[in-house]
């Protein structure tokens, strides 16, 4: 039996003197309206919410565990990642850390507007997350993800006019990266970040990138011995044999 899961991924290079390839490669594409622009508008002066009040008239109707399948469409994910540092690049481990806002975007036909939503957007409670439903996207070739909490947690969530949801937080990643020193001290690595869903074939759940601004790496990271010299992102879709993912449609 087997299923196609749904998996991005961007990918970077650098030399070697060593050149790193930053790769991401996301498994899907979804098309939903998404800016990064939208989030530094003012915020909204509407009254305060309960979870009731963007839930449907009939809270049975909502399932935290399925996928909103509007009319049993495939449930699109918009993704785009910010990488604001890349450093301790580690030969013998072949690993390397990086710093990241991730934002994603999906929409959520399920969901009410609030009577007394008059703006574009809405801030939601992070914690409202827990009993909604978000894509259970992974990084795959993630040795260590640390959530950022510092003063407050860094991690927030928006809900727009059209349903749309977008949920931005930042992570500090420690990554896996194959690297091949035959042409050392003249190579170049090819250095990926991968993005999986656990769980969802692409029966129920497609990734995609931004198609604006898919990926942002800072021009002011550094790094010793070496030299970025270009970053792309990719559909990494894979089939896996399977048995054991209950939850997923095999394809």
């Amino acid at each position: 039996m087997f299923r196609k899961l749904e998996a991005m991924c961007f990918k970077t290079r650098a030399v070697m003197k060593l050149v790193i390839v930053l790769a991401l490669l996301v498994c899907n594409y979804p098309r939903i309206s998404y800016a990064l622009g939208k989030v530094t508008r003012s915020s909204s002066t509407d009254g305060p919410l309960e979870f009731s009040d963007i839930l449907p008239e009939n809270p049975k109707d909502y399932d935290k565990m399925q996928p909103p399948k509007e009319n049993d469409t495939t449930t699109r994910v918009v993704f785009h990642v910010t990488v604001m540092s890349l450093d301790s690049i580690d030969e013998s481990s072949m690993t390397y850390a990086a710093d990241i806002f991730f934002a994603q975007t999906w929409k959520d036909h399920r969901l009410r507007l609030p009577d007394n939503m008059t703006s574009e957007y809405r801030l939601l409670p992070v914690n409202w997350l827990n009993d909604m439903w978000r894509p259970d996207s992974f990084f795959k070739n993630a040795k260590k993800v640390t959530f950022q909490d510092m003063t407050i947690p860094n991690h927030y969530i928006w809900l727009y006019q059209d349903k749309s949801i977008l949920y931005m937080v930042k992570l500090t990643l420690i990554l896996s990266c194959a690297m091949n020193f035959k042409t050392y001290p003249h190579d170049t690595q090819q250095c990926a970040m991968q993005i999986e869903s656990l769980s969802h074939t692409t029966d129920d759940l497609v990734f995609e990138w931004d198609p604006i601004v898919p990926l942002v790496v800072d021009d002011k990271i550094e790094l010793p011995q070496l030299d970025l010299v270009d970053n792309i992102t990719g559909d990494c879709t894979h089939v896996y044999a399977t048995g054991m993912h209950i939850l997923s449609k095999p394809v």
